[in-house]
């Protein structure tokens, strides 16, 4: 884990554009271990495993915290945090301020409160959804330096810049019918 106990991302995470650093860290890959480490205190429970249900609860209880107090940024839960502490995905930068899989992620792992996992999503919506699908972030990026996110080599509405996948788009649906929608 790095300074603010999230997961540290290496040189990148899901996303290969971008640059974390060694001591990096990513609030994607804190929501994907949050969902795995409530998988694995179910299992616990069934196996009657009290001293890896006790060791499990501590770990979540940890991430926790560190989730609630360095990831939302208002309307949205921020992407990283980069090695220099730099943040990547807020609202205050003009390039790549949203990114959808964190969104989608709080509210699968479950992390987000109702009311920021209803603003997450809604601002997925007016920020990202297009008609041909939801782009991965935006705006776009196109003065960003190439060691701090790869993605301004490629065309805007290319791959990681602003691009579709079509995975995510599962992954926000998935959200949005834990939802209610």
């Amino acid at each position: 884990r790095g300074a603010r106990g999230l997961p540290c991302g290496l040189s990148a995470d899901w996303h290969d554009c971008l640059k974390l650093g060694c001591r990096g860290e990513s609030v994607f890959v804190a929501f994907q271990l949050r969902f795995a480490i409530k998988t694995y205190i179910e299992i616990c429970h069934l196996l009657k495993e009290y001293a890896q249900l006790e060791w499990a609860e501590k770990q979540l209880n940890e991430l926790d915290s560190a989730i609630h107090k360095h990831t939302w940024d208002g309307e949205w839960f921020l992407r990283a945090y980069r090695e220099d502490g730099s943040v990547i995905g807020s609202s205050s930068q003009s390039e790549g301020s949203i990114f959808l899989n964190t969104q989608s992620w709080a509210v699968i792992s479950g992390a987000a409160t109702t009311s920021q996992a209803e603003k997450a999503m809604d601002s997925v919506f007016k920020n990202l959804a297009t008609d041909f699908g939801i782009m991965l972030c935006a705006p776009s990026f196109k003065t960003v330096d190439y060691h701090v996110i790869r993605a301004i080599v490629l065309n805007e509405g290319q791959k990681e810049n602003a691009g579709i996948f079509c995975h995510p788009q599962g992954w926000a649906i998935m959200a949005e019918c834990l939802l209610g929608n």
